[in-house]
């Protein structure tokens, strides 16, 4: 199926997901399980659950994305060994190569070479980023000024890790030693910019509370921030579940 095509299908599934949501909110609402129906909440209160989503969906791409290095890259440990001479340093060059190629963006290497040495330090950032990364996907930490503090700084060292090659021009198809790329950002690249862009503005709201009065306009009844929390969630699902399962074919 073509790329545009699951986009589609993603964004039908969000829409769809629209009415189940209403449903449960107003049975909920009837049996008085979320209170007072007037009663307003403040973003503070439903904030954190979108920043743990946010950053729960952004990891997951962000994992997928080194799956999917890993994958391409376990075929050229074979070519590897064979340039180096022995099995065992074929075995070290083809896990520098995944190194490099995982810092190195959307370009993926058959072979280790000079010209990508200098993203290994990014590969291993972003390896080791990974895992601290999906631990502020729980909620409970962004309810704290300090936890949210903690979260927003490794959700901007994540992001300057993924924008850096970005910057330095290398991406695209799998590109053989020395060979020039072109710069072309793949859909799990851009779904994880905006995931984190968009938790910039979460952040924003929930401890520098600014802008002022978008917060103003966020504080809502109690079914509307139900509703609102619940279609948050389930579109940022459906959307990192694109990228992890197709997101290769989208375009």
């Amino acid at each position: 199926m073509q790329g545009h095509g699951v986009l589609m299908l993603a964004a039908v599934g969000v829409i769809a997901a629209f009415v189940p949501i209403v449903v449960i909110v107003t049975l909920l609402q009837r049996r008085g399980r979320l209170g007072d129906p007037e009663r307003r909440l403040p973003f503070a209160s439903y904030g954190p659950v979108l920043a743990g989503t946010l950053t729960g969906g952004a990891a997951a791409v962000h994992l997928g994305l080194i799956g999917q290095h890993a994958l391409l890259t376990l075929g050229s440990t074979g070519a590897s060994a064979a340039l180096a001479g022995t099995a065992a340093t074929g075995g070290l060059v083809g896990a520098a190569v995944f190194v490099c190629s995982v810092g190195a963006g959307s370009a993926h290497f058959a072979t280790l070479d000079a010209s990508i040495g200098g993203f290994l330090p990014l590969g291993v950032a972003s390896l080791g980023l990974a895992p601290v990364h999906a631990v502020w996907a729980i909620p409970r930490l962004w309810r704290r000024a300090a936890g949210a503090l903690a979260g927003m700084a490794v959700t901007v060292t994540v992001l300057a890790v993924g924008l850096a090659p970005i910057v330095a021009g290398v991406s695209g198809a799998a590109a053989a030693p020395g060979a020039a790329t072109t710069v072309s950002l793949g859909y799990s690249d851009v779904l994880g910019v905006i995931l984190e862009a968009a938790l910039v503005l979460v952040f924003a709201l929930l401890v520098l509370r600014r802008p002022q009065a978008l917060l103003a306009r966020l504080e809502l009844r109690v079914a509307d921030a139900w509703v609102g929390t619940g279609l948050g969630v389930v579109a940022v699902a459906i959307f990192s579940l694109v990228a992890l399962f197709a997101g290769h074919a989208v375009h």
